[in-house]
């Protein structure tokens, strides 16, 4: 009797192993934590003067948090605009005095988004390698970065 006895305590103490819970994830669990996906969306701040614009570039991550980098102070009208598909940018900004100007291209990288200046003139073609290194900012390996 003590052998059988000891038989079922040990079928039911391993009963419970093995088994997988099917229920969906969150699914019932009450928390009501909502779960998003890593994502970070680049804009562009403009604080225009009479002759010339203060540009910052702003992020925004999932949770609402804003953070702004300033870029620079460009000469003549700014505005926030989609770069040409080779410029290889998540968007931009251009600047433009008279038929010179400046635009401002964010590029991404696994690990950075990266502010690069493009000097213009009206009636040539830019050239994305003549851009250089304004400023870099570091992302979350693994983050999407988008558009805002």
């Amino acid at each position: 009797m003590k052998r059988f006895a000891i038989a079922i305590l040990l079928v039911a103490a391993c009963s419970g192993r093995g088994k997988k819970d099917t229920t969906p994830a969150g699914a019932g669990s009450g928390s009501g934590v909502a779960v998003y996906g890593k994502k970070i969306v680049v804009h562009w701040g403009i604080e225009q003067s009479a002759s010339s614009a203060e540009v910052f570039l702003q992020t925004t991550d999932e949770t609402g948090k804003q953070t702004s980098y300033p870029v620079g102070t460009y000469e003549g009208t700014c505005e926030a605009i989609y770069p040409a598909p080779e410029m290889k940018a998540v968007n931009g900004v251009r600047c433009k005095n008279g038929p010179k100007g400046v635009e401002l291209h964010a590029v991404t990288t696994r690990e950075d988004i990266i502010v690069v200046k493009l000097n213009t003139d009206e009636g040539v073609t830019p050239d994305p390698m003549a851009r250089e290194e304004v400023t870099r900012v570091k992302v979350p390996t693994g983050i999407a970065v988008e558009a805002g």
